[in-house]
């Protein structure tokens, strides 16, 4: 035997000798396997009560498992107060603060606010509530930040209660990281009932009842928050979509009521198209005038007032039809036959009073109360917005950004895109015309363009099936030149189309042909591209230009560009109604970085936007872990301000990579025409196009 083969020997007995304890026993045969320790589970959630103020009120003791900062899970607990009612409103009427000695009971999420699509909770015109949580044995004095969270939903749906934006978890992880904030969301009512125009001459604060509810609840917050343990004068207001636009609102000093830098003193905003054109006081007007008369041709009725909720939200879902859109997008809305006259009229007053149809994308977003003085016409002076937000200036530290593909799912822009396979279809029966026939922009627009023909169009919508409606939303996905050269025309209006070409001229936006699918799956791509530019990047990217040059507001500028493992948007559960655009923006987010994926990573919670759980991949949830840290801390606003010179934009990356990225606009806006080569938002900005219907 080998010296080598001896060690060996002599190697393997000590380490077996080593395994079983250092003794050479062999009697007690096989050692058992040892135990695995059992997973870590949250407790049972029980109810307590606790003092606040005065009074004492009911709320739950509930409990949390998350990642620690050593990717650890543990278990950590909390306390939530749950639907507290935070003002009262009549219906058509501005919100009333509602006092907190009111409050018994914290111990259960309150009513969602009227909305056409199924919610978790019960809906009733009883919403105004609002949760916190906040750290186990908060004190009154612990003066802790508060986080305020307005959700998205196109000013049309959501609560404060999704479980995807209840912030259990973030609360958890700021205890455990030794940061405890309080954080809080809030409902805001919707719809008709949330935005609804009023003569001005007659009540003076407008019919913006949202924004009236969201100026109470931070009322609420900044005179009640103390008790909690909350710090009144370190309130951070975050919105994601209709939220962040509500926030930019909330900024403004153009008001009756300025609240910023007073209810609160930093702002984040998720995905705010600061491209976006309000409503003016006369289109608010049109629409108003619009709904009533839905309300005639559904139930006889001379007034809105006088329907019950249920019949108010057939009308609003009529409003917020295809059909109805397009005619109010294109102008059909003008037309009427027996009035050649004022139809003339109703379309020159479009023409000279639109900037673009774009409010029509969400009709239901708050509206400019100004009103200009006029021949016979008073002047209106508005209270809650009096001018285009794109128009002022940040007041207070913010952070705005945006989703890579934020525009996928911009409601009107996906559901035009997934008609025109099925207008293609209808053409071709009406004309007795083969496959394959090519349509010009201007045949698209001037089919668009008939009330018969948006009719037959939504007979044949109202026949598919949901597996027939996917696969049409799909088809959707591809365009051919034509037909994205009319949506691109569509999108801006009749009076930009100067704007339009321009666009269309440069290469990168240039349709492609439609002989190869190639070509019309470019197309497709060109113009999410193109509305995401216009809406969302390019507006933020010039704000926090225009921020950093003035020099006076720290603002922080970012992008979202990671593609999770599940489809996020997700807008329904299979036991729902399943509404057209519902389906198409959810088929048009596949495989995209659309308006809302941001969330579950923000919040660190496994949910999609409609409310069902999902299972994230390892990266994933390391993001998740990372990001919901950062979005709740000083160092969000201390260490990523942006600053013109080095171009340095924070940028959560497709590899899941969270870093800074210096010249940003050229290392990731890559452009072909030589106008956008140095990157194609500073291109686009020097070359006068993005919001430039705002100077007119």
């Amino acid at each position: 035997m080998t010296m080598f083969s001896r060690s060996a020997i002599a190697v393997f007995v000590t380490l077996s000798l080593a395994a079983c304890g250092g003794s050479d026993d062999q009697s007690s045969g096989n050692q058992p396997a040892p135990e695995v320790p059992a997973p870590i589970t949250p407790l049972p959630a029980e109810q307590i009560a606790v003092q606040i103020g005065d009074h004492q009120l009911k709320a739950m003791k509930e409990s949390v498992v998350i990642d620690d900062l050593q990717g650890q899970a543990t278990r950590v607990e909390l306390e939530a107060f749950k639907g507290i009612p935070y003002a009262s409103a009549a219906r058509f009427e501005h919100s009333q603060l509602r006092d907190i000695s009111a409050v018994q009971d914290a111990t259960e999420f309150g009513y969602v606010c009227p909305q056409n699509r199924g919610t978790i909770q019960a809906q009733s015109e009883d919403c105004l509530n609002l949760n916190i949580w906040r750290p186990e044995n908060t004190q009154a004095e612990a003066a802790l930040p508060v986080y305020i969270f307005i959700h998205g939903g196109d000013f049309e749906v959501g609560s404060g209660a999704d479980p995807l934006i209840q912030a259990d978890n973030v609360v958890a992880q700021g205890a455990l990281d030794g940061k405890p904030f309080i954080a809080i969301t809030i409902n805001y009512r919707l719809g008709i009932l949330g935005s609804y125009w009023m003569d001005g001459t007659q009540a003076p604060e407008g019919g913006n009842f949202g924004l009236g509810d969201q100026k109470r609840a931070l009322a609420w917050v900044n005179e009640n928050i103390d008790l909690f343990g909350g710090d009144p004068n370190n309130v951070t207001l975050i919105g994601q979509e209709a939220g962040a636009m509500s926030v930019g609102i909330l900024q403004q000093r153009e008001t009756q009521e300025d609240i910023a830098g007073i209810h609160f003193q930093r702002a984040i905003m998720q995905s705010n198209p600061y491209g976006f054109d309000y409503k003016s006081y006369g289109q608010a007007q049109t629409f108003h005038d619009k709904l009533v008369q839905y309300g005639a041709e559904l139930y006889q009725s001379e007034t809105l007032t006088e329907l019950s909720l249920t019949q108010l939200l057939a009308v609003q879902a009529k409003a917020t039809g295809l059909t109805s859109t397009i005619s109010a997008w294109s102008g059909i809305d003008c037309i009427d036959t027996q009035d050649l006259v004022g139809s003339s009229l109703c379309f020159a007053s479009k023409l000279d009073s639109e900037m673009t149809p774009q409010h029509h994308l969400k009709p239901f977003a708050p509206y400019i109360e100004y009103r200009a003085k006029g021949f016979l016409k008073p002047e209106i002076s508005g209270y809650h917005l009096t001018t285009q937000p794109a128009q002022t200036q940040y007041r207070i530290p913010t952070v705005v950004g945006f989703n890579t593909d934020d525009a996928a799912t911009t409601s009107f822009m996906p559901s035009l895109a997934s008609l025109i396979p099925s207008i293609i279809q209808l053409l071709q029966e009406m004309n007795d015309a083969p496959e394959g026939i090519e349509l010009s922009a201007q045949e698209i627009q001037a089919w668009l363009a008939s009330q018969e023909n948006l009719n037959l169009l939504n007979q044949r919508l109202l026949q598919l099936t949901p597996e027939q409606l996917t696969a049409q939303a799909e088809l959707g996905n591809i365009l051919p030149g034509s037909a994205y050269e009319a949506i691109v025309k569509f999108f801006f209006g009749l009076g930009n189309n100067e704007l339009a070409n321009k666009l269309l001229a440069l290469t990168d936006f240039v349709p492609n042909g439609e002989s190869e699918l190639s070509g019309a799956t470019a197309n497709m791509a060109q113009l999410n591209l193109l509305t995401n530019d216009m809406l969302f990047s390019g507006p933020a990217y010039i704000k926090a230009k225009q921020t950093s040059d003035q020099g006076q507001v720290a603002t922080s500028l970012y992008q979202f560009d990671y593609k999770p493992s599940f489809n996020n948007w997700t807008v329904y559960n299979e036991e729902e109604t399943i509404y057209p655009s519902d389906t198409f923006k959810s088929v048009s987010c596949t495989g995209k970085v659309c308006s809302g994926t941001e969330l579950p990573f923000i919040f660190n919670k496994p949910y999609n936007l409609a409310g069902s759980k999902v299972k994230p991949s390892s990266t994933d949830q390391q993001l998740m872990n990372k990001l919901s840290r950062i979005w709740f801390s000083d160092e969000l606003f201390t260490d990523h301000q942006y600053d013109t010179a080095t171009d340095r934009v924070l940028t959560i990356k497709a590899d899941g990579q969270v870093s800074p990225v210096t010249d940003w606009d050229a290392e990731q806006n890559s452009a072909q025409d030589p106008e956008l080569r140095g990157g194609r938002l500073t291109g686009l900005e020097h070359l006068g196009l993005i919001m430039n219907y705002f100077d007119k």
